[in-house]
């Protein structure tokens, strides 16, 4: 009996791993970015004798931002945002996902890609019926996009730098313009192919869905991807016979391993880290780190949208809510979604993402919760009456050597070890 007989019973049933957790939130998250992007850059292009989508859908754009300016804020906030997190993807994953063995299984093209490629053009022309030669874990087609993103992603960020902060003289502005958009116009002609490929065609649908569960049928995997499933077929058959360690059939699950191992961050590291990211604040956005100043304005954005008129004539909140400017546009509110996913992240990586309360032993449940709740309650109002918080105005205000910040920064150590003392029985 032939090797594909002896799989073919199990292939209906049985489900391989494709894709790590951190591949697919990286995927959906520039999916998210690129949308994002091209919607507001469309827009973006315009002028008294060029523009690139029509009229209709400039103003529509518009419309959703208010003014230009705010779109442009927006765009340029996003692309900091998607720079920021391949820079932190490339650091920590370099020897996971980036190292030289890995790029060369992964984007390398070797002679069955080429004629794969041929081969797969002659037939979508109706010119050919050849097979198609085996596949890796990515088909040609995959590699060619993923080489493609590669080369263009250093000219798009470093041309978008440029025109966002004006860096250079107007000449090396204008130029980057220009690779700005060639770039990106290189990156969404792969990308039309790539969607209609793995969300359209229907031989593809199962790497569109493996890009959700990470997973994908062993029979798509053998049709498509014959060389991996042989690979990941050996892997089986050497830990059926015992010559694989149980936790060692690939590199990354090392490396998650050893992280969800460690404890917490020495804080020394941790320090630095937060230092770094404040410097960072200061010289791409222009302004300090903050965590109130966001809240406020969620909160006036929901008041907006209960009661318009209140929001507008009160002497507080009209200050947030002013015609023309969004509320939400604004860095400390953008800043909150980034902190919000990178404690996502970081709990998922380290294994602590669970849902839990941590309280003392003799303190129940819902009242460690109306304690919370009080405590974040008179934390949010001390930090408005003192015009900023622990992030907005200790941080930030003592980076600039606020006299304020150092106040009120002795003001909350004092508070904190007379409050730990009080309340020392809801920990013991």
């Amino acid at each position: 009996m032939s090797e594909q007989a002896t799989y073919l019973p199990a292939f209906s049933e049985r489900m391989i791993k494709k894709h790590h957790v951190a591949i697919m939130l990286l995927h959906w998250f520039n999916a998210f970015v690129w949308l994002a992007e091209l919607t507001t850059g469309a827009a973006l292009i315009q002028s008294d004798r060029f523009r690139f989508a029509p009229q209709w859908y400039v103003e529509l754009v518009t419309g959703v931002f208010g003014t230009r300016a705010n779109m442009l804020r927006f765009h340029i906030a996003v692309g900091l945002t998607w720079i920021v997190v391949l820079a932190v993807y490339g650091i920590f994953g370099w020897r996971t996902y980036l190292r030289e063995e890995v790029l060369k299984r992964e984007i390398a093209l070797d002679r069955d890609d080429v004629n794969w490629l041929r081969i797969r053009i002659l037939r979508l022309l109706g010119r050919s019926n050849e097979p198609l030669p085996p596949q890796g874990i990515y088909n040609a087609g995959q590699k060619l996009f993923a080489l493609t993103v590669y080369a263009m992603v250093p000219l798009i960020a470093i041309s978008g730098l440029i025109m966002a902060f004006h860096w250079g003289p107007a000449s090396v502005v204008g130029w980057a313009v220009v690779v700005h958009f060639l770039a990106v116009a290189v990156v969404v002609s792969g990308l039309m192919i790539h969607v209609y490929m793995g969300a359209v065609f229907p031989e593809e649908k199962p790497a569109f869905f493996s890009m959700i569960t990470g997973m994908v049928p062993e029979s798509y995997a053998y049709r498509h991807h014959r060389k991996w499933w042989e690979e990941v077929k050996m892997l089986e058959r050497k830990r059926a016979a015992g010559e694989l360690e149980e936790a060692a059939p690939q590199a990354s699950s090392r490396v998650w391993a050893a992280l969800r191992a460690r404890e917490y961050w020495p804080a020394y590291w941790a320090a630095l880290g937060l230092g770094l990211t404040l410097l960072a604040a200061f010289l791409l956005v222009g302004q300090g780190l903050g965590a109130s100043g966001g809240f406020t304005r969620y909160l006036a954005f929901l008041i907006q949208l209960v009661a318009p008129g209140y929001a507008a004539s009160h002497p507080y909140w009209s200050n947030y809510v002013q015609a023309g400017r969004p509320v939400l546009m604004d860095f400390l509110a953008l800043e909150l979604i980034g902190v919000a996913l990178g404690g996502l992240v970081s709990g998922w990586l380290a294994g602590r993402l669970r849902w839990t309360t941590d309280r003392g032993p003799s303190v129940p449940v819902r009242a460690r919760w109306a304690l919370a709740f009080a405590g974040g309650l008179l934390s949010g109002f001390g930090a408005r009456m003192a015009r900023g918080c622990t992030s907005g105005l200790a941080l930030s205000g003592g980076a600039t050597l606020s006299a304020g910040a150092f106040v009120f920064m002795l003001s909350v150590f004092a508070a904190a070890f007379a409050g730990a003392y009080l309340l020392r029985r809801i920990w013991l």
